[in-house]
Order: structure tokens, then C-alpha cells, then sequence
């Protein structure tokens, strides 16, 4: 099996292996946000608006959380992925180790600050009077199981690595199924509240995170070695480096969020804060194959750019960008076309509204989005680790929250909602402009390396 997932990244045709580490993936990532998205329904049939806009409250933690997590698995899986390329299984092995410990360390360490200064954050975030109480319910206990999350989310990484994209996809199924299962249990039938779907995701982090120990023990190609503890500064060094652009994204995604609820804390109150909350888990649903595409690109190009075959890597390339800015169409289209249909199940009243109001501006940022993201991931693979930070921080930060700020103040809630695809069209520009300089750089190599 190890020695067939190697085959698979080296010969297999780019099209075909691009699906096949693809799709496992993007089932996998739909399943779990559609957990997200029912969690979501719960919260508000059965607690209310107040709950869902709690939930918008503190998921910019958790986003931190799962950035410093993500930072070190894909910077660890691009090279495992590039090692495994070229051969080098016991560099493979150091990285895998390294990897562990930055994530053990650093999810324990945040999510014990974060607990300790709580409620100071969650008002710092957007909380109200009425909100607070129910987000620090919910965030007190979610934190409690940043650990299981983050050594999960590093595990898949390295399994995609090995070119095992079927194992990733059966960790996300495992705690999407029982998220769904232990949510209306917990939160209706038991009668726990916002605590109750906290409780359930702990649970179901923590049957993730031991089935991936147990895919690592007795089926990975990697094996930890002694001495364990061991941190190893050049391997630490370059996972940092590489994986410094997952963290941007999802670290200032967090930053974002924190500063777009406090706007629309000001102007509308916990309807909008809400609204942002609903509209964001909805639109993330739709990124999910998306993100699961990228996933699938990033191993073929890591293992062929440590190989030398620079054709496949082009060529995993310019599919992922086509298919992906195809499937961030498609998701924009029920938000366009059906908005209040969508948005029907997850709010009411003037949450209703304002969601409604600002869909379309949201689901026009979609189409425009999703080269970026493939463009991201291709440096991270790439180990050009400062562009895909650069790429990143522009997009997440440097453009979306000034604009933000000074749309609101001339035109309110909505000019918050127009900053989104105003970014796409500033931060894409630019990412364009430097792609096409590395873009020509890998034609020629491919060019250079045919008979």
C-alpha cells in the first residue's frame, strides 16, 4: 500500500490522481461542515439567534486554534511530501516528529491562555451583555479539546503527504457522524444547551485524534523515532517557514472576524453579528471542495517538484486552478438565486434580514476567490513559503479591513458586506501579477525537461 501511494504521486496521469486525492478529501471536508451547519441548526431551532450569534463570538478562537495547526501540518506534509519524492524517508521521519511536537506544545499553550482570559476576549470579539454568558459556555468547554483537534488536523496532513487522502477522509467522517449524532442527544433530549453541542465536538475531536494515532502506529509509511522529544531547529525551521501562509490565512481570517463582528456589533447589534455568523458557515460549506482540491494538488506537487518532474507539477497546477474557480461558481449560485430559501434554516427575524440583504455581495466574492486559494496552496507545496504568506496576508488582512472600516462608514451594514468582493478584485490583481512571472518559470522548465 505504501509503496503504491509512491507509484500513484510519481506516474500516475496528473487528471486522474488530481480526483483521486482530491475526492476523498473534499467528502470528507463537506461532511464535516455539514456538521458545522447543523450544529448550527440546532443551536437556533432549539436556543436561538442569541446562541447562533454566540457561536460567531468565538469562533474566531477556535480559528487560531486550528491556524497554528494547520501552519504546522502543511508545513510538515510539504516536506514529508518532498522527501518521499526524492527518497530521503529518515529526513521524512524528523519532519513527522518536529511536526508533532510544535503542535502538542503550542495547542496546549493557547488553549490554556485562552481559558484563563476568557471573558475579557469574548467582549474584545463582539460579545454583548446577552451573548456572553452563552459563548463563554460554549468556548470554556471547546477549548478543553484543542489538543485531540490539532494533533488531528496534523495527522491528515501527513496521510495526504503519503498520498493517503481515503484515511484523512475517514477521520472527518468519523467526527462528522458523531457530531451529528451526540448534538440533538446533548442539546435537546439531555437538555444542555449551547454546552451540550460543546461536549459533542470534544467527543468527537478526541475519536479523530485516536484513530489517526492508530493509522500512524501499524499503517503510515512514517515512523516516529526516538529520542521524541527532541526538537531538531533546521527541521523546525523550514516547517515554520512553509507552513507560515496556512497560518495567515486562518490566523488572520481570526483577526478579521474578531474586527468584522465588533463593526457590526456597533451598527446592528447581535442580529448582524449573527448574520456574519450564518453567512460565514454557509459560504464555508461551499469553499469545501475547494479546499478538498487543494489538498489533493499540494502532495502531487510537492513529491513531482522533489522528483524533478516539473510538467506534472504544471499541470496540477492550471487543472486545480479551472476546476476550482468552477466549483466557487457553483457555490455562489444558491446564494445568488435562493438566498432566503438557504438562510431560512438557520435564522429569522432581523438576522433573516440582514442575511438575506448581504448574500449577494458574499456570494459574488466566490468566483473571484478561488484561484488565490489554489495559488496559495501551490507555494506552500512549492516551498515558497514567503509568498503564500504574502499572498495571504494581503488578501485576509492588509486589503479587507481598512476597506471594510471605510465602507462602513458611508454605507453602514451592507458597505461591511460590499468590502468582501471588492477585496477579491484588489488582492486577485496582485496575485495574478505574480504568478505570471512563475508561471513562465515552470514552462520553460517543462519545456527544458522533454525529450
Amino acid at each position: 500500500m505504501q509503496r503504491h501511494n509512491k507509484d500513484l504521486l510519481a506516474n500516475c496521469p496528473v487528471g486522474k490522481l488530481l480526483i483521486k486525492l482530491s475526492l476523498p478529501s473534499i467528502i470528507g471536508l463537506v461532511l464535516q461542515m455539514t456538521y458545522s451547519l447543523t450544529d448550527t441548526f440546532f443551536v437556533a431551532l432549539w436556543i436561538g439567534d442569541g446562541a447562533v450569534a454566540a457561536l460567531a463570538v468565538s469562533f474566531p478562537i477556535q480559528l487560531v486554534m486550528v491556524a497554528f495547526a494547520q501552519g504546522f501540518g502543511i508545513g510538515g506534509a510539504t516536506l514529508v511530501g518532498k522527501y518521499l519524492g526524492s527518497k530521503e524517508g529518515e529526513k521524512a521521519n524528523e519532519v513527522l516528529k518536529n511536526t508533532f511536537i510544535l503542535t502538542g506544545t503550542t495547542s496546549i499553550a493557547l488553549s490554556t491562555g485562552a481559558i484563563l482570559g476568557l471573558t475579557n476576549l469574548l467582549y474584545a470579539l463582539g460579545a454583548s451583555h446577552a451573548t456572553q454568558p452563552l459563548a463563554q459556555a460554549y468556548a470554556s468547554i471547546t477549548l478543553l479539546g484543542t489538543p485531540f483537534l490539532s494533533f488531528s488536523i496534523a495527522a491528515n496532513s501527513m496521510a495526504r503527504a503519503e498520498g493517503n487522502a481515503s484515511i484523512a477522509m475517514k477521520t472527518l467522517i468519523i467526527s462528522s457522524l458523531a457530531n451529528v449524532v451526540l448534538d440533538p442527544l446533548f442539546i435537546k433530549f439531555m437538555d444542555m444547551g449551547i454546552a451540550g453541542a460543546a461536549w459533542a465536538t470534544i467527543i468527537a475531536q478526541a475519536g479523530s485524534a485516536l484513530w489517526m494515532a492508530g493509522y500512524l502506529r501499524s499503517k503510515s509509511v512514517l515512523k516516529l523515532r526516538a529520542p521524541y522529544l527532541k526538537v531538531d531547529k533546521g527541521t523546525v525551521k523550514n516547517i515554520l517557514s512553509i507552513g507560515s501562509s496556512a497560518f495567515v490565512r486562518q490566523g488572520a481570517g481570526s483577526v478579521t472576524a474578531a474586527f468584522m463582528n465588533r463593526l457590526l456589533a456597533d451598527l446592528g447589534g447581535d442580529p448582524a453579528v449573527a448574520a456574519m455568523g450564518i453567512l460565514g458557515r454557509i459560504t464555508t460549506f461551499a469553499y469545501m471542495p475547494l479546499f478538498g482540491l487543494v489538498q489533493g494538488m499540494m502532495p502531487i506537487v510537492s513529491h513531482n517538484l522533489g522528483a524533478k518532474e516539473d510538467c506534472r507539477v504544471l499541470r496540477a497546477i492550471n487543472l486545480s486552478i479551472l476546476w476550482g474557480t468552477g466549483l466557487c461558481i457553483a457555490g455562489s449560485i444558491p446564494l445568488i438565486l435562493w438566498p432566503e430559501s438557504v438562510l431560512l434554516f438557520f435564522s429569522s427575524g432581523d438576522t433573516l434580514s440582514i442575511a438575506v440583504a448581504a448574500s449577494p455581495y458574499i456570494a459574488l466574492s466566490m468566483p473571484l476567490s478561488g484561484f488565490q486559494v489554489v495559488l496559495s496552496g501551490m507555494y506552500q507545496a512549492m516551498d515558497r513559503g514567503k509568498a503564500a504568506f504574502l499572498l495571504d496576508l494581503n488578501r485576509r488582512v492588509l486589503v479587507i479591513v481598512p476597506l471594510a472600516w471605510i465602507m462602513s462608514l458611508r454605507y453602514g451594514i451592507m458597505g461591511i458586506f460590499w468590502s468582501f468582493p471588492l477585496t477579491e478584485v484588489i488582492s486577485g490583481t496582485i496575485s495574478l501579477g505574480i504568478f505570471r512571472s512563475i508561471r513562465l518559470k515552470m514552462i520553460k522548465a517543462c519545456l527544458r525537461d522533454r525529450p
